[in-house]
Formats: structure tokens, C-alpha cells, sequence
């Protein structure tokens, strides 16, 4: 099967498709933008492209031996890094074994193709590591950098990399592609809002269990801002939680708040406690691992004063 590009990014297939057809695709492209708009889709489209040994004009075919491969995940020339673990660091040992792998000849004799997502998961070590491969590029390889938080990322690796800045697509672009999708056009106007926006992360809340976590928590942040459950008891139900999922969820509610039942009544309160939320998602994304009750107990307490300045 071929990995096609999603529908909103068009734009920047043709762009790479006219980088590949002139000989001037450059050796390390970093793709960012929010999570869930099909990134690593992108890349992976990129990598099939590029190995495949069919004579096709724009897209990969899907069908023949290197196509094959990568669909069942052997291809010796194309390479995935990811952390270990979800949320973990990407580590030196793993950038390491990459890039002796990328030293070699291809197998296949075309492309050597190398996905890192998310590529801010890389610790500084790790990120030194590749800068080696980015400054002494070898020929026909390509390195991927997918990130959803490319600030994160050192201002060394992005200058050496071209930037595909992927934006959330036009609503009724998403809302059709999940509806062909699901085939489920209520649903779909339904969770992607939720989603903000972003369909692959709508089709992840259709397909999974998250949509009704997501909405267990929101209830449990109207019942503390309501006074009806205390920050302490609120911070013990979200210990297990994903912490940086569920700051997304917190942001996001507040987003809709703060556009919706409270558009005409101004509150500098709420205003401020989103950016204690930035700073909160910025503490876990350190890897500092902090203590998630002293965490939580901190944020709803302030979370229940903005409401008691209100009311």
C-alpha cells in the first residue's frame, strides 16, 4: 500500500515532488506543526517516494518490492527513531546505531531514508550526536525530523535543515476527510472541534477511549471551579494522567471558555493562569520529572481562585 499525503498538504507534496524531480532535495527536512495534522504521514510519504523503484511520476505505487517492504516495516534503507518509551528522551546509544547505519550503502542501492519523531524527544547529547550527519550529509540520504515543538530543537539542527511548517487545515478540508474516513458525519462535526481542529488527532478520539477521558477531565475542571470538588481531591484523580496530554485538554477548555461563555466578560484571572499552564507543560517537557499530586494540587488550587475572584 502507498503512503499518500493527506489531502491539506498538497501544497507542500508538489513543493517536495519539484525539490525531487530538479535534484535539489536537501538532506535533512525538519516537518513541525501541531500534533495530530498527519506529520509523520507526510514523512513517511516522503520515504516511500524516494525508495520506491517503480517509474511513477508523483507517488510512490505501493506495489512494488521496496513499497513492500517498508509496508511491513523491513526496508533496510529507511529508519525510524523514537523514544523508547512514550515520553521519554530519544537517547545518544539510539542516534548513534542511526547514524552508523546511515554511513553504509544502501542496500537497495537508491535512497537511505531515516524518520525521527518527535525530533525535540533527542536529549542534548543525542542532538549532538546527529549534528555530525546533518554537517557531513552523505549522498542520496535524507534525514526527517518531525516535531511538534520545533523551538525545542537547537538552533544549530533547524539551520540545517529545510523547514515544511505544517499549518492545522481549513475546517471543512478536515471535517470531509474524517467524515470519508469514519463514515460518520455527525461525529465527526462533533469530536473535531474537540480536536482543535486536527483530524488525525479526531480520529484518534473516535477510535479510542480518549474522547471520554478527555471529557471526564473537563467535567473534573468545571466541578473545581464550581467549588463542588476540592483541588486536592481533583490533583488525586489526575496523578495517572498523561501530563502533557491533559495540559493540552486544560488549554484547550479554556480556549473554548474563554471564546464562548465568557467571550463578553473579559477575566484576567483566566488569562494568567494560562500562561501558569505553559509554564507547568514546559516543567514536564524538561524531563525533570516532577511530582504530578504537587503538580496538580498547585494548578487547580489556582484554577479554583480564578473562579472565586468571579464569583
Amino acid at each position: 500500500m502507498s503512503a499518500l499525503p493527506l489531502p491539506w498538504q498538497e501544497a507542500a507534496w508538489a513543493a517536495l515532488n519539484t525539490s525531487i524531480d530538479g535534484g535539489r532535495l536537501p538532506h535533512a527536512v525538519l516537518i513541525s506543526g501541531d500534533e495530530g495534522i498527519g506529520k509523520s504521514r507526510l514523512a513517511r510519504a516522503l520515504a516511500q517516494r524516494l525508495i520506491c523503484s517503480a517509474e511513477m511520476v508523483k507517488y510512490a505505487c505501493g506495489a512494488c518490492k521496496t513499497c513492500n517492504l517498508l509496508s511491513a516495516g523491513s526496508h533496510p534503507d529507511v529508519s525510524y527513531l523514537e523514544p523508547e518509551e512514550k515520553g521519554k528522551a530519544i537517547k545518544i546509544d539510539q542516534v548513534r546505531k542511526l547514524c552508523e547505519s546511515l554511513g553504509k550503502t544502501a542496500q537497495q542501492g537508491g535512497w537511505k531514508v531515516a524518520i525521527i519523531s518527535p525530533a525535540e524527544a533527542m536529549n542534548i547529547s543525542a542532538a549532538n550526536a546527529l549534528l555530525k550527519n546533518l554537517e557531513e550529509p552523505q549522498g542520496k540520504t535524507l534525514l526527517i525530523l518531525v516535531s511538534n515543538r520545533p523551538s525545542r530543537l537547537s538552533a544549530t539542527i533547524r539551520s540545517r535543515c529545510q523547514k515544511l511548517n505544517m499549518p492545522t487545515p481549513e475546517a471543512d478540508v478536515a471535517l470531509q476527510w474524517l467524515a470519508d474516513v469514519t463514515s460518520d458525519r455527525s461525529a465527526a462535526e462533533r469530536v473535531l472541534p474537540l480536536a482543535g481542529g486536527r483530524p488525525l488527532l479526531a480520529l484518534e478520539y473516535l477510535q479510542s477511549d480518549n474522547l471520554d477521558q478527555r471529557q471526564q477531565f473537563e467535567a473534573l475542571v468545571a466541578e473545581v471551579g464550581s467549588g463542588a470538588v476540592s483541588p486536592l481531591t481533583a490533583a488525586q484523580q489526575c496523578q495517572k494522567l498523561d501530563g502533557e496530554l491533559s495540559i493540552d485538554w486544560f488549554s484547550r477548555y479554556i480556549h473554548r471558555l474563554a471564546t464562548t461563555e465568557l467571550a463578553d466578560k473579559p477575566n484576567r484571572a483566566l488569562f494568567s493562569f494560562s500562561d501558569k499552564l505553559l509554564l507547568a507543560r514546559n516543567w514536564i517537557l524538561s524531563g525533570n520529572n516532577p511530582n504530578p499530586q504537587m503538580l496538580w494540587e498547585e494548578l487547580f488550587m489556582d484554577w479554583a481562585m480564578v473562579f472565586k475572584v468571579r464569583r
